[in-house]
């Protein structure tokens, strides 16, 4: 290559990365419920494991439970989840939460506050129904923030002493990405 050649290419490189620099950083994608409920569980599990607490929700939070892709009968309870539950309003005044039900039931407290990952161990805002709820006394979500006002949550039981995780869930408090 001639000397000439590489002043050229060296004041191309020099110039591109200097418009580069220039340029505003690339926005993080719009995340939304409907987004998270079309993800792998691999992928929900990264997410999850990538994100912080943020702020416990105050006021209501809609809901999406996400079922294992492939799994039997994945479909059906899926859409009857849906029609079922729909999300969850949280009260900080007293650390709890209450779940919002189809024909505006509210039913099955639980108390609201941060603690370890059952996952990971890394800090999440826990959702404890044991010993708040005599239907599901032996459940506890926990969720990180993935987005502004976007949750992504894990939903164990607790059989025999011993936690198993049965779904994901989103909760949003925005509404939908633009």
């Amino acid at each position: 290559m001639s000397r000439i050649t590489a002043i050229v290419i060296a004041g191309w490189l020099l110039t591109a990365t200097t418009r580069a620099a220039e340029l505003p950083p690339l926005a993080a994608p719009c995340l939304c419920l409907e987004q998270l409920a079309g993800m792998s569980w691999g992928e929900l599990e990264q997410l999850y494991r990538q994100a912080v607490p943020g702020a416990v929700p105050t006021g209501y939070a809609r809901g999406r439970a996400i079922y294992c892709p492939g799994a039997p009968l994945t479909p059906a309870r899926s859409k009857l989840s849906q029609a079922m539950w729909h999300g969850k309003h949280f009260c900080p005044a007293d650390g709890t939460l209450i779940n919002q039900w189809c024909l505006d039931t509210q039913a099955v407290r639980a108390r609201v506050g941060y603690g370890d990952s059952w996952l990971d161990g890394k800090p999440s805002i826990v959702m404890d129904y044991r010993g708040m709820s005599h239907i599901w006394s032996n459940v506890r979500d926990e969720i990180r923030e993935v987005a502004p006002g976007l949750y992504l949550g894990l939903m164990y039981r607790c059989k025999a002493g011993q936690p198993r995780m049965k779904l994901f869930f989103v909760l949003e408090m925005t509404g939908k990405c633009p």
